[in-house]
């Protein structure tokens, strides 16, 4: 009898620690609202400047237009780790944004898992634009990561894939904190430096 007493006195404190850390991490956070699934999001109300982490939850096929309208409005430079891009009709979308991209005089690279087979096909028709791709060679990635203007990363669960976006369940965010930021946008220069 003792021993539950412990046990629920314990489980009592470990819950006021938490309450109180999710308390004080709400002050420093902001979870944009959720917008309507076939909405092109609110990335036009985003201001990187705050000093606030925004974070924009990014589930299924909200995640294709958040993307897309990210990439349309990209300014300076869109940094891309994927592990599995597939040309269909959804991420040819994606792509012809990235091409775009690159024609406004973005800077865009991206960096591909080298055993997916259809990164390949992928990487000769961005390189065929004079967009900068690596394939990895011995070492595999497993990451859906996008950094745009050093302002915003999005990272999840979300291949380039028709049934990524559009048919499994699947879950990414938008994050907006300059600290974050740097530290992907450093993982990126990292990933990018050691593929020959």
């Amino acid at each position: 009898m003792e021993l539950l007493g412990y046990i629920v006195i314990t489980n009592l404190i470990i819950l006021v620690v938490l309450l109180y850390f999710v308390f004080n991490l709400s002050k420093k956070i902001d979870i944009l609202p959720l917008t309507d699934k076939t909405n092109n999001s609110s990335i036009t109300n985003i201001n990187p400047q705050t000093k606030k982490t925004k974070i924009e939850l990014l589930n299924d096929e909200k995640y294709y237009y958040y993307v897309l309208n990210l990439i349309s409005s990209a300014k300076k430079e869109i940094n891309i780790i994927m592990f599995s891009i597939y040309k269909c009709k959804k991420t040819e979308d994606i792509l012809h944004e990235l091409i775009n991209a690159r024609k406004r005089g973005v800077m865009v690279r991206v960096i591909l898992d080298g055993e997916v087979e259809s990164n390949r096909l992928i990487k000769h028709l961005l390189s065929s634009e004079r967009i900068p791709v690596k394939l990895t060679n011995h070492q595999r990635i497993h990451n859906k990561l996008i950094i745009v203007d050093d302002n915003i990363v999005v990272l999840g669960s979300h291949n380039w894939t028709d049934k990524a976006l559009f048919e499994n369940r699947e879950s990414s965010v938008a994050i907006i904190d300059k600290k974050i930021v740097k530290r992907e946008k450093d993982y990126f220069e990292l990933l990018w430096g050691s593929i020959k």
